[in-house]
Parts: structure tokens; C-alpha cells; sequence
């Protein structure tokens, strides 16, 4: 598999830190945005791999496996939707994302149960 020709990694490495300049990120956001930069580089450290055969050598750098990181998380990512795919019904399917309202969502939160029965008998 080939390396796309820029990875968010990259954009990081190349704006990271002007964009952190110009805006608050939490301890959180600091994390994952270095381990993203850091990721599969000599920083993390890694390992060689050589055919038996020819000789030929590999090096293969360690991931940071930080659940933010699209290089990381794409294997699992993609597990999970396969995984979900297998338990949809052969029928049509209409997949819709709305937002509550502000004044709503705290009490959404508090009471999923209620709110997706309420939610799901109006669709229906």
C-alpha cells in the first residue's frame, strides 16, 4: 500500500505550532495533535526487517496508538464498520445525523433511554 501523498501528520508537523499560537487547546489536544506528529517516526523508536533470503531490510517505526490518530485508528476503524455492516438487514437504509437543541441536549444526555424511545416512536 502506498503512502498517500500528505497525511494529517504532515499538515500537524508543518502548522502545529502556528496554529497552537492562535488557539487554546486543552492538555488533551496538545496530546493527541504531538502523538500524531510523532507517529511511525524515528522518535518512537521501531524495528528492522530482513529477508532470510535476499537480504533485503525494512524498517518499520512504532505507531503511537493514540485512538485520535487516523494512521492508528484505521485498522480498527475499518473492523468496526465491517463488523456493523454484517448486522444491517438486506434492506434500504437511510442513515440521518441532526443536532438537539442546547437546551435539550443536557437532558438528552441524562436520559438516553427516554429520549431515543421518544425520538424513535415520532420517526416511526
Amino acid at each position: 500500500m502506498s503512502r498517500p501523498p500528505l497525511e494529517v501528520a504532515d499538515v500537524l508537523r508543518a502548522s502545529g505550532q502556528q496554529y497552537c499560537s492562535k488557539h487554546a487547546l486543552s492538555r488533551e489536544q496538545h496530546r493527541a495533535m504531538r502523538a500524531i506528529q510523532l507517529c511511525r517516526t524515528a522518535v518512537l523508536g521501531g524495528h528492522v526487517d530482513e529477508c532470510d533470503r535476499c537480504g533485503h531490510t525494512v524498517i518499520s517505526y512504532n505507531s503511537c496508538r493514540n485512538r485520535h490518530c487516523p494512521k492508528c485508528q484505521g485498522l480498527a476503524s475499518a473492523r468496526w464498520l465491517a463488523a456493523r455492516e454484517e448486522e444491517l438487514l438486506p434492506v434500504p437504509y437511510f442513515h440521518i445525523v441532526f443536532t438537539l437543541p442546547k437546551e435539550v441536549a443536557a437532558l438528552a444526555y441524562q436520559n438516553k433511554r427516554t429520549l431515543y424511545s421518544i425520538l424513535f416512536k415520532a420517526v416511526s
